[in-house]
């Protein structure tokens, strides 16, 4: 594993606009949008980067989920702090939303945990 991914993380965000969403009127939604945007490039600044943003397409085993965002945070900690900041940012009124955070290990050593854990039921 590259020493550039030890100790990053990555957060995996999936959501469906809400119905409030849908009801908000332009301006509620433009400043929305225009405080994630502000809070991205403070996010930057300390490390906390978006991989990109997009909408799910269909795919065996998928998420119900319409959209996806896709985050690499430096520490846990971080990470946590970005995921309090979309709460407090207000996106959840309007975003029925799941989270994943983990850190990024190799396939092997994941792999390895998978096989312990056989071990351990045995």
């Amino acid at each position: 594993m590259s020493e550039e991914m030890r100790n990053m993380y990555v957060v995996v965000e999936t959501w469906t606009p809400k119905p409030a969403f849908f009801a908000a009127d332009e301006e509620t939604l433009h400043n929305l949008f225009a405080g994630i945007k502000e809070a991205m490039k403070q996010l930057a600044e300390i490390g906390v980067v978006t991989l990109g943003w997009g909408r799910a397409e269909p795919a065996p085993h998928s998420t119900s989920y319409d959209w996806f965002a896709v985050w690499q945070a430096p520490s846990r900690e971080l990470a946590d702090g970005f995921l309090g900041g979309v709460e407090s940012a207000g996106w959840y009124d309007y975003f029925e939303q799941t989270n994943l955070v983990g850190e990024l290990r190799s396939g092997d050593a994941v792999m390895a945990e998978h096989l312990a854990l056989e071990a351990e039921v045995k």
